[in-house]
């Protein structure tokens, strides 16, 4: 559990919905398990962090009512956009759900801006790759003996093929986000 409520996986999706409409909190709840099942979202966990984004001026009520609901407000979009940025950059694709998440939202951003985060993420993970095949290639044991790493080096170069490829089709203008 993260020690920064801010640091929830929970919170990307949370303000990622609330930039297509006003959500009462049962309604996140409700969206979020419904798209995003492996991130097991828990009532407690999405009314807490509601409370969290309102004390930290990134959401704040929408309208009267019982139950209320909420929106984004111009902080929400900014660190909604900034927290697309850093998952892209920095979550592993592999075993971090954060990753996932900010390819949902990659939409958000400019076009141009997100074929270079594509592209600058698909060259890091293609060195790495390089790294890891320099590796294989100079062990001298049986590939049993490493097959997980022949696993990763494999998973590497189609993770680096596949950003380049949605890069290309969103800078070709073949991929574009919903209005």
């Amino acid at each position: 559990m993260p020690t920064n409520a801010l640091d929830n996986p929970l919170v990307l999706p949370m303000l990622g919905l609330l930039v297509e409409t006003p959500r009462h909190q049962y309604a996140l709840l409700r969206e979020l398990r419904d798209r995003y099942p492996f991130l097991n979202a828990k009532t407690s966990t999405v009314y807490t962090l509601v409370a969290t984004l309102t004390r930290h001026g990134l959401i704040e009520p929408a309208a009267e009512g019982d139950p209320q609901p909420v929106r984004l407000t111009r902080a929400g979009l900014t660190d909604f956009r900034d927290r697309i940025e850093r998952q892209l950059a920095d979550a592993d694709p592999n075993l971090d759900s954060r990753f996932l998440i900010a390819l949902a939202y990659l939409g958000a951003l400019p076009p141009d801006h997100a074929v270079t985060l594509l592209r600058d993420r698909a060259r890091r993970v293609r060195d790495q790759h390089r790294e890891l095949a320099e590796t294989l290639q100079k062990a001298d044991v049986p590939e049993m003996h490493m097959l997980e790493a022949h696993f990763l080096a494999s998973r590497l170069r189609h993770d680096a093929d596949w950003l380049s490829r949605t890069a290309d089709r969103m800078a070709a203008g073949d991929l574009v986000p919903p209005r």
